[in-house]
Order: C-alpha cells, then sequence, then structure tokens
C-alpha cells in the first residue's frame, strides 16, 4: 500500500479516532487504525469491541491495500510534520506486517505495524434501516442525560442512556438511581421507523458520538440504524457503530413524582453560585446541602467536623408551610446547569421525596432524591 494524503485530513482521521482506541488495550491490535487505499480515497476504521467508528477522505492512492497505523503515536508525528503533503507507505515482511514509512518532505519515520488481517471486522451497514434525525436535537438530548448514568460498571442497565420512540416522539432518559434527567422531541421524518421497544445506548459511545456531532458544521441530519444487538449512525462520509446494552431499564415513569405541590421559581446562576459557595465546607464526597424554605426565602446550610459551617440565604416567592431537605450539592449544580434558561421551576413534596427540576423547556425534566439529613 502506498498513499499521498494531505497533513490535515490524516489529523482528522486520527482525531476522530483517538476517543474510541483504548490505551493499552490487552488486545494490541486495537491500538491501531486500520487502513484500507482503494481507487482514490482510504477507508479507514478503529474500534475497542464496544465502539466502532468507520470513514473514509479522499487521498493519492499509488498502489492499493490494507495497513494498520499505532493510532496515538501516528498521531503525534502528524501534528509535528513540517508540510502539507504526508506519504504511507507499507514494507511488507515475511512474517505479515512489517513497517509503515511515514515521508513529509526531508522527514521520515518507520513505524512497526501489525498484521491487518488481525483487525476486528466491524458489523456491516448492510440491510439496516437508517431513520434520519435533526443533528442538532439529538446533540442536545445526549448533552441534556449522559450526566445522569450511573459510573459504576456493575450496575450495567444504568450505565448508559435509554432511548425509545412513540410515532413521531423520541426520548432519551438517564439515571444512576439518584437522580434522572429526561428529554424528548418531535421529529416528523422518525415516525415512520418502528422500534418495538425502548435500547440502551452505552455511556462512552454517546460520548464519541456528541463529540463528533459538535464538530460537524456541514450536515443537518444523522441517520440512525439498529440492527441485532448494534446501533449505527451515520452522517456522510463517517459512521460509528456502538454496542447496545443488555438488561433492562427501569420504568422511569414510576419514578417521576406527580404530586409535588410545594413549587417555586430560582435563578439558575444565582443558585447555583450559592450552592458552589456552601459546599466548600461540606463532606467532599456526597456533598450534602441542606435546604431550609420557609415564606418568602430559602436558606442553604452546610457543615463539617474538620471545617466550620456555611450559610447563604436568598429571597423566594414561596408562601407554603417549611419544609427543610437536604441534598447532593453536586448533583444539583449538574442538573441546573444543563436546564435552559434563567428561571428555573423547582417543585418537592416532603423531606423524602425526589425534587423535580423544570425550565422553560417543558419536554426536558431532571429529578434528585434528596439525602438522609
Amino acid at each position: 500500500m502506498e498513499i499521498i494524503i494531505k497533513r490535515e485530513d490524516l489529523l482528522k482521521v486520527l482525531l476522530k479516532t483517538q476517543g474510541i482506541i483504548e490505551k493499552r488495550n490487552v488486545i494490541s491490535i486495537l491500538e491501531n487504525v486500520l487502513i484500507d487505499a482503494k481507487k482514490d480515497r482510504m477507508n479507514y476504521a478503529a474500534t475497542n469491541l464496544e465502539v466502532g467508528i468507520y470513514g473514509n477522505c479522499e487521498v493519492e492512492v499509488i498502489e492499493e491495500g490494507r495497513v494498520v497505523l499505532l493510532a496515538k503515536k501516528t498521531l503525534e508525528i502528524a501534528r509535528e510534520l513540517p508540510e502539507e503533503k504526508v506519504s504511507l507507505k507499507q514494507k511488507e515482511s515475511a512474517q505479515g506486517g512489517g513497517s509503515i514509512e511515514i515521508v513529509c518532505g526531508k522527514v521520515v519515520f518507520n513505524l512497526i505495524s501489525m498484521d491487518p488481517k488481525e483487525f476486528p471486522s466491524l458489523p456491516t451497514r448492510e440491510d439496516i434501516d437508517f431513520f434520519p434525525v435533526d443533528i442538532d436535537k439529538i446533540r442536545e438530548m445526549i448533552k441534556k442525560t449522559i450526566f445522569a448514568t450511573s459510573l459504576d460498571e456493575k450496575r450495567h442497565n444504568l450505565s448508559g442512556v435509554f432511548f425509545e420512540k412513540d410515532g413521531k416522539t423520541i426520548r432519551m432518559v438517564a439515571t444512576d438511581g439518584h437522580r434522572l434527567s429526561m428529554i424528548e422531541k418531535e421529529d416528523e421524518e422518525t415516525e415512520d421507523f418502528k422500534l418495538d421497544k425502548g435500547i440502551i445506548f452505552p455511556r462512552k459511545g454517546l460520548n464519541e458520538l456528541k463529540r463528533i456531532l459538535e464538530d460537524d458544521k456541514d450536515n443537518k441530519k444523522v441517520y440512525i440504524g439498529i440492527k441485532e444487538n448494534n446501533c449505527v449512525f451515520k452522517i456522510e462520509r463517517l459512521s460509528m457503530m456502538m454496542r447496545l446494552l443488555e438488561g433492562e431499564f427501569p420504568d422511569y415513569r414510576r419514578l417521576i413524582p406527580k404530586d409535588n405541590d410545594k413549587k417555586f421559581v430560582i435563578n439558575k446562576s444565582r443558585f447555583i453560585n450559592s450552592l458552589r459557595r456552601v459546599s466548600l465546607i461540606s463532606e467532599e464526597r456526597l456533598k450534602p446541602v441542606k435546604f431550609y424554605i420557609s415564606t418568602g426565602k430559602i436558606e442553604l446550610r452546610a457543615s463539617n467536623a474538620d471545617y466550620g459551617e456555611a450559610y447563604d440565604e436568598m429571597e423566594l416567592d414561596y408562601g407554603g408551610p417549611d419544609l427543610m431537605m437536604a441534598f447532593n450539592a453536586g448533583y444539583f449544580v449538574e442538573a441546573l446547569n444543563i436546564l435552559d434558561g434563567e428561571e428555573v421551576l423547582v417543585e418537592l413534596k416532603d423531606a423524602v421525596s425526589p425534587a423535580v427540576l423544570k425550565s422553560n423547556n417543558s419536554n426536558h425534566i431532571s429529578i434528585i432524591m434528596p439525602m438522609r439529613a
């Protein structure tokens, strides 16, 4: 194999694969990017067996062929190359693999290469029905749910984001058992696509998809296809595959309170700043802050045997009964940060029931479980 590629294009390819490729992978071939040169383009692929990415870019192909490149080291090299055009040439050995010669001007690198036959195959995109979704919508939905996924890998079904569709409505929900975030959007183009039951996207895959969609300034639609236990996201010259998580997602509808009758509106920025200040004193891991709510005001208090106490107070348009609750300040700040607008509606019931947070966007809610005071 021998190709000539623009340095800028090589960098783009390598940067797209970095978040997927595992560092110090026990399967060494997974530290590589597969390159397949054909006619006037270069196909590329990377995978960690849970999430995979494949795409293509235009290159000058001198000799067709397949090679694998060490992704991290090649990226480091590409960043330092002095000129715009880069030559990649395979030098085979009798045992397979061999090395890859990277030439840019007078600069030459020879990188040890593995046999491309060892690279795992990715699921094909054939026989998959795709449906289009607005890129801005899916990007927003990921952003407003992924923070609430569980980081405990033992809770497999909670370590991703639940996705379902009902007619032209698509919905995403995430929970770690202490908080929940749900958002739904309507998209006319999805109405004819049938999804028999909800699926769970893995957190790592969605993080990478979000990063790719944020970098994409040219496309308006992402195409989603589901085949067996895999999901494929496709945008123009790039596709991402992720293996869906197994297990049953909790019945989130039962977790959404219906009778929180104590309500008030807070200024988001002011409340976040207050929570951050007061929680400087609280116990670092759980960040407990007590909310004392009474007519016309809310008091925030935190204490720590090693540091002391903290207090802040804000005015509220509230005339209901007094209420005291405790919350993880970090959870509250994260939930507020992803709500739209500066005014947030807080709905409470009692000291042991979840708080519901809503903004002007009625299609998105966050729920936070209280702590023991």
